[in-house]
């Protein structure tokens, strides 16, 4: 009679788990890569993953916050000779790393739009900041905490 209990409480467990899961969805992630060129030969690789229901809506993320429209957004620096001087991980698992990022993404027209705010913000860090439709300026913040500008002016966009 106990085992009898037992053995019914585990198949209607078992039932309960699998209808549960039958409801779950996978959400499908689209992953982007977009890169920036500078005049001068600078280059800022991006690369983020946002959740496919968001594809058909305006990504924007200001500043530091915990977003739901991306997943992860990795952005790397590259000097004219093509040495990679800066890879920061500004968004992990939803989570904005630093403290004054931007970003937004039309996914429907596949284009950054207005203002960017990219890359690191402390002492040592490179960041690339303006807007995408005007003038983008890649800045160093020098270790005593003044920024020095490295390029200023407009850059292309590719995939």
């Amino acid at each position: 009679l106990i085992c009898q209990r037992l053995m019914t409480k585990l198949l209607l467990i078992i039932a309960i788990a699998l209808v549960n899961l039958n409801w779950i969805e996978p959400v499908a992630a689209v992953t982007q890569n977009l890169q920036l060129s500078s005049k001068q030969g600078y280059r800022v690789e991006t690369s983020f993953s946002y959740d496919e229901d968001s594809a058909n809506k305006a990504i924007a993320v200001p500043g530091k916050e915990i977003t739901n429209e991306i997943d992860a957004l990795q952005v790397r620096f590259y000097n004219p000779e093509g040495d990679m001087i800066a890879s920061y991980d500004n968004i992990i698992d939803g989570v904005v790393q630093g403290d004054y990022f931007e970003f937004h993404y039309d996914p429907v027209a596949q284009q950054l739009r207005g203002a960017v705010d990219l890359g690191g913000e402390s002492a040592g860090e490179i960041y690339l900041k303006g807007d995408i439709e005007q003038e983008l300026a890649l800045i160093e913040v020098e270790p005593s905490g003044e920024e020095r500008t490295m390029e200023n002016g407009e850059w292309t966009i590719s995939r």
